[in-house]
């Protein structure tokens, strides 16, 4: 089978597409024959072995495991003892490890059935962004559409601001804050104005002209997708019991994404505001959740551009610009 490795750390010339055998599951396993993928920030991190912390997991001087690649979406190919959630011919979506392949195994819990109706490319691009946009929700109280009984007067909806509102974690959370029935303002580019409001935003602000500090702490949540920006900046942003979620850290391949996230840790115990930085956990409940939000049309993946395998190069140096709409696809089967 065709996969996609990278046997020293380095950037998207240290990728190779090469032949390899094809991966028996183990024990709770399944066999995925691999559709559609995606590309994460995690994917091109573990590719350069940095921040170089990952190293102490992935292989200090090369990658123990070359196999590169994360999302997925295909069809079930052989399953391994103890799995029952999953048959053979079965439609499916996910993460694992190693997904840039025609086949993959994934652990039971790393897989949700495939809603019918929604488009392989579409389920490619739902995993590790669509679960971390839903954590970073729920971190700051959202997690359900708001519910009222009709007495007394009727609560303010939440008011929430993504930053960077239309790239793949947050195209996804703007639309589930906007489900869930908060007043949305998204961060993102003039030119992805109109895309910002389709995907339910009540309000757009450019990052490149607009203060988003106008005085007035207002926000209840605040979701920074790319963890760029100053956490002192951001929280001034919120009410005196309002929740910054950061995913993500600065650039840097020692210091200082270690640095912001114990700044985040430190500052949360000085305020009584909540600062938090977000690293998605591989949740089966939250992926199986999102597939059924995708099935009933309440979100949806944005997908920027469709690359194939050949290309995959390519596609990491544009998801490491920094300057995606919604998720990269890639392509695997024909």
């Amino acid at each position: 089978m065709k996969a996609v490795v990278a046997r020293r750390y380095g950037g998207p010339e240290a990728l190779e597409i090469v032949d390899a055998p094809v991966p028996e599951p183990a024990e709770g396993q399944v066999r995925v024959r691999v559709a559609a993928s995606s590309v994460n920030p995690l994917d091109w991190h573990e590719m350069r072995g940095t921040p170089y912390l990952l190293r102490l997991a992935r292989g200090l001087v090369r990658p123990t495991k070359p196999a590169l690649g994360s999302d997925l979406a295909g069809t079930v190919d052989a399953v391994g003892p103890g799995v029952s959630s999953f048959a053979v011919g079965d439609e499916v979506l996910g993460y694992g490890n190693g997904a840039w392949a025609e086949y993959t195994v994934v652990g039971e819990k790393g897989l949700a059935h495939r809603p019918a109706g929604l488009a392989v490319d579409e389920a490619a691009g739902l995993g590790i962004a669509a679960v971390t946009a839903l954590q970073a929700l729920r971190r700051g109280g959202l997690d359900a559409p708001r519910t009222w009984n009709g007495t007394g007067v009727e609560p303010m909806p939440p008011r929430v601001m993504i930053i960077g509102a239309t790239g793949g974690v947050g195209s996804i959370a703007t639309q589930l804050a906007a489900h869930f029935g908060a007043h949305v303002t998204a961060v993102t580019g003039a030119g992805n104005r109109e895309l910002a409001l389709r995907l339910g935003a009540e309000e757009v602000l450019d990052y490149r002209t607009d203060r988003l500090d106008d005085g007035l702490a207002r926000y209840d949540l605040v979701v920074e997708t790319n963890g760029a920006r100053r956490t002192r900046e951001l929280a001034r942003l919120l009410t005196p019991n309002g929740v910054l979620a950061v995913v993500g850290a600065p650039p840097g391949d020692w210091v200082a994404p270690v640095t912001a996230v114990a700044g985040r840790a430190v500052a949360n115990r000085l305020t009584t505001k909540t600062i938090a930085s977000i690293l998605a956990r591989r949740d089966a409940d939250d992926l199986a959740a999102l597939a059924d939000l995708a099935g009933a049309g309440a979100i949806r993946t944005v997908v920027g551009e469709v690359y194939p395998l050949e290309r995959i190069a390519d596609a990491v140096r544009h998801s490491e610009s920094g300057h995606v709409r919604g998720k990269l696809i890639v392509r695997v089967a024909p």
